[in-house]
């Protein structure tokens, strides 16, 4: 778990302590430049099992309730004073992430702020769920000659080409470890694939229905009209807020807007940093 700076620069602090969880193949550092607009918010993101820093065993399968327990165990490492609202802030897998988490121990999150969390809505009858990025992944290019090679290889080409410059920084500078004279990926492109694999199994669907508390799905344009409202609608406290001119990745191409979603979502809801 990383204590991303705040907007003075400084180390983790504020009135509202946040949980962030990010999507598969990134860290939590990535969070950073959403967190620098956060003021009043003590963010701490999380690295998922198989990402960043946390590593697992070999031929682990990635079941994706365990990415729950994962965001739970950072909950339980965050100091608070008794009584503070804990808010979980999740992009994609960490959106069903922090779903596992609260289905799993209610309670532990006041409200929640998923952006286009990866929650795969049964298939129609005869339909298959089927996870499209699975191959292109198991080819990705897992090692480069250093860091400097790797930016250059990531912002000149889709989707990273239109991501926050300090995000694909992040993610580079806190996303390869060195191995020899080169750098290689620390979520490995087979373990990123198997993470995949695992999704279209997760159940994350299920466990929405658990959710007792506010929660705001956030959606960019490349998710249909319907699977909004669906998934929207599943959720006992749920809302939705779409931004057409945003796709899969807007907290890591607009920082500023996300940050502005979220600050706006928890502070309607009495939890933000000018609270009581």
């Amino acid at each position: 778990m990383h204590r991303l700076p705040g907007p003075d620069g400084a180390g983790a602090g504020g009135a509202v302590p946040a949980v962030l969880a990010h999507a598969t193949g990134f860290h939590g550092r990535v969070w950073g430049p959403t967190a620098r607009r956060l003021p009043g918010y003590a963010c701490h993101a999380v690295d998922l099992r198989g990402h960043g820093d946390t590593p697992v065993p070999d031929g682990y399968t990635f079941p994706w309730a365990e990415f729950g327990d994962d965001v739970l165990a950072a909950a339980d490492g965050i100091a608070r004073e008794p009584g503070t609202g804990l808010v979980g802030i999740g992009h994609s897998a960490g959106g069903a992430a922090l779903i596992f988490a609260e289905a799993a121990r209610p309670g532990t999150f006041a409200a929640l702020w998923l952006f286009e969390p990866a929650v795969f809505a049964p298939p129609l009858p005869g339909g298959v769920l089927e996870n499209p990025l699975i191959e292109p992944t198991r080819r990705r290019r897992p090692a480069f000659a250093d860091r400097a090679e790797a930016l250059r290889n990531f912002g000149s080409k889709p989707p990273m080409a239109s991501f926050d410059p300090e995000a694909l920084e992040a993610y580079v500078d806190h996303g390869f470890t060195a191995e020899g004279d080169r750098i290689r990926l620390k979520c490995l492109p087979d373990n990123e694939a198997q993470v995949y694999v695992s999704s279209v199994v997760s159940e994350a669907y299920d466990a929405m229905a658990e959710i007792r508390c506010p929660v705001l799905l956030v959606y960019g344009e490349q998710t249909g009209t319907d699977t909004r409202r669906r998934l929207t609608d599943r959720l006992p406290k749920g809302e939705l807020e779409v931004h057409e001119d945003l796709d899969h990745f807007g907290p890591l191409t607009h920082p500023e807007r996300a940050a502005a979603s979220i600050a706006a979502w928890f502070g309607g809801l009495g939890l933000g940093p000018d609270a009581g």
